[in-house]
């Protein structure tokens, strides 16, 4: 009986540890490259530090709308703000009124005349 022996392969033998030093090596560069990466990650907190900051401002912003909101109601009516806002929507004023706009979110006062 005739029996066939076969010579062990090179190739054979550096087979597996190719392919594991393949697989190290995509893993690798996915970790510093892909979506998910240590650069995706700082960007994203960066981004999140940004939309934090933007956060508080709307915050603010809101908490200082309400508080404008308080003073025109009914039982807590300011008379001088009501005249304010009044005049500052219909666009009116005395003849012998100056009329100085200030807006908070400008860089400083304009000075308007209006007859």
């Amino acid at each position: 009986m005739p029996t066939r022996q076969r010579r062990r392969s090179r190739v054979r033998f550096l087979l597996l540890p190719l392919l594991l030093t393949l697989l190290a090596t995509y893993f690798g560069w996915q970790s510093t490259r892909g979506a998910f990466s240590h650069e995706a990650r700082e960007i994203l907190s960066d981004e999140r530090v940004n939309r934090e900051t933007e956060l508080a401002s709307l915050i603010a912003e809101r908490e200082h709308l309400e508080a404008r909101v308080v003073r025109l109601r009914t039982d807590a009516l300011d008379a001088d703000l009501l005249d304010e806002r009044a005049r500052a929507k219909l666009n009116l004023a005395f003849e012998n009124e100056v009329v100085i706009f200030h807006n908070l979110r400008d860089s400083g006062p304009v000075l308007a005349a209006h007859n």
